[in-house]
């Protein structure tokens, strides 16, 4: 009998919980979300980056080679 009592409040406590669960996993997956975005920036000026280095470097080979 006491456990027909009680099974409102385990009820309670479960949906609780699945509800903190269902949240929580939403706002990660934002997160996620969103350092991926920034990552891929990120990753964008990094080749960028990596393109303007090697055209520097092309002019110096130049510049060398016409002394």
């Amino acid at each position: 009998m006491e456990l027909v009592k009680a099974l409102p409040y385990m009820v309670g406590i479960l949906t609780a919980i699945i509800a903190d669960r269902h949240w929580l996993y939403s706002e990660l997956k934002a997160d996620k979300k969103e350092y991926e975005e920034k990552y891929q920036k990120k990753e964008a000026e990094v080749e960028e980056l990596k393109d303007q280095i090697n055209q520097l470097k092309i002019k110096i080979i130049k510049l060398e080679n016409k002394k």
